[in-house]
């Protein structure tokens, strides 16, 4: 009875699990939900809200190569650079792609535009597309930005 009653309950298991990676659609949902508030946050110069998108030791590199290690340093970085550099910048993000390497981690391909910016110089630059890539992970307040990296000129 009692080997019974323990294949019963590993059979039960195994399906939640089966049935929770065949059906991720509430979960990229979430994630979806993740990416969508980087354009407005972006534009508003809203840095908070960006810097929450990421897991508090999350890691970012931007397209010039700067890496930005934890939420503080992201938030920090950026509120500096849109005093200057993306002051009167304009980010548009286009096509978002998930692909979950387990139930509770995914990664994540942006295809963006960024605008009105200017150079290292203070010049301004001329639009230019670009591509991010982001290690989203599942924690207990929901799903989180642990790693991006950007390239752009594409």
């Amino acid at each position: 009875m009692r080997k019974q009653l323990g294949l019963a309950l590993c059979a039960v298991l195994f399906l939640c699990a089966t049935a929770r990676a065949q059906n991720p659609s509430k979960d990229e949902r979430a994630i979806r939900a993740v990416a969508a508030p980087w354009p407005d946050d972006w534009n508003t110069h809203n840095f908070k809200g960006l810097a929450n998108l990421f897991a508090v030791d999350g890691d970012y590199i931007n397209d010039e190569g700067v890496w930005l290690r934890g939420r503080g340093e992201f938030e920090n970085w950026y509120a500096n650079q849109h005093r200057q550099m993306y002051l009167g910048s304009e980010w548009t993000s286009n096509q978002v792609t998930i692909r979950f390497i387990q139930p509770d981690i995914a990664v994540v391909h942006l295809t963006w535009g960024v605008r009105g910016d200017l150079d290292q110089k203070g010049l301004p630059r001329k639009g230019r597309p670009g591509i991010s890539t982001w290690l989203l992970v599942k924690l207990g307040d929901g799903w989180k930005i642990r790693s991006a990296q950007d390239t752009s000129g594409l």
